[in-house]
């Protein structure tokens, strides 16, 4: 009885260990993980006026490269404060510039690091001031609100009050695009200005290719025109024939038709295989002896 009880507080106290074990390993890990983190990245804090519908954990990119998150968002009177968690392969300089972009047409968007190219480095203890860029969905945004201004002017064109106020504010509307459009022009001109000049290389690239070898051009032409006459032929045939096999069909489905009457009626079925059976035992016997059924006579 004693050696039961011994053991079982010799088990107590081992599972009470183990356990105790496992809880020290697990927080020394999330210790070391989050000492790891933080020698690993910085923290930096980038106040925005507006941050649109960015959230918690969205991405944090230096020059398009996935290089962190957003951390935590906090918000006061003077506006949004992110707090960014940053990979930094090399000290941000002062002239740095943190924007709100958008990633797709869909409206997502994330943090994007633009470098400065100043000689002093960021001090980023401080917090830094953002931008929000204005993308697709914006502009089409206020293009629908110029569109709805338009449509409230011509409704209501018997009253001059409102078609003043209207007028005023399409204006308003239009002068905001218009900044917009420019801001977005200025902050990507020279992205703009990389792909004209790509387009316009390519445009002549391959207008000289097609006038090098204009006739083989043409000739690739005929040859489609050919291959599609072709085609149009081969389709034309598989419809008739596919037409002969529904005739065929319809034939093979009649009430009228052998065919239908063989798979239909048993007893026809039945006596065309005892016939069958009967010509088959007709000639195994013929074969066995052939003097039954044939007299050859000699003159």
């Amino acid at each position: 009885m004693k050696f039961h009880q011994n053991k079982k507080s010799l088990e107590f106290k081992v599972g009470l260990f183990s356990m105790a074990a496992i809880a020290i390993l697990i927080l020394g890990y999330s210790w070391f993980s989050g000492f790891m983190e933080k020698q690993q990245y910085s923290n930096i804090s980038v106040k925005f006026q507006n941050i649109g519908n960015i959230e918690k954990g969205s991405t944090v990119s230096i020059l398009g490269v996935k290089k962190g998150k957003i951390k935590d968002i906090e918000i006061n009177h003077e506006g949004v404060i992110l707090h960014l968690l940053v990979e930094l392969d090399f000290p941000l300089k002062k002239g740095t510039e943190f924007r709100i972009i958008e990633t797709n047409i869909m409206g997502s968007v994330q943090v994007e690091i633009t470098p400065g190219n100043d000689h002093q480095n960021l001090d980023l203890t401080q917090i830094q001031t953002g931008q929000k860029s204005y993308g697709i969905s914006t502009l089409v945004s206020e293009l629908s609100n110029i569109s709805q201004n338009l449509q409230k002017l011509f409704n209501n064109t018997e009253d001059k009050q409102s078609i003043m106020e209207s007028v005023h504010s399409v204006l308003d509307s239009s002068r905001s695009l218009i900044e917009k459009l420019n801001y977005s022009y200025y902050k990507n001109s020279e992205n703009i200005d990389k792909i004209i000049s790509n387009i316009s290389v390519t445009s002549e690239k391959l207008a000289k290719m097609i006038n090098n070898n204009e006739e083989n051009v043409s000739l690739v032409f005929d040859s489609f025109k050919s291959v599609i006459y072709e085609i149009e032929n081969t389709l034309k045939k598989i419809e008739k024939i596919s037409g002969n096999f529904e005739n065929i069909s319809d034939k093979m489905e009649s009430n009228d038709s052998s065919f239908h009457r063989l798979i239909t009626e048993k007893k026809l079925y039945d006596n065309l295989m005892e016939a069958t059976t009967s010509l088959d035992s007709l000639l195994k016997d013929i074969k066995k002896d052939p003097g039954r059924y044939f007299k050859v006579k000699i003159f």
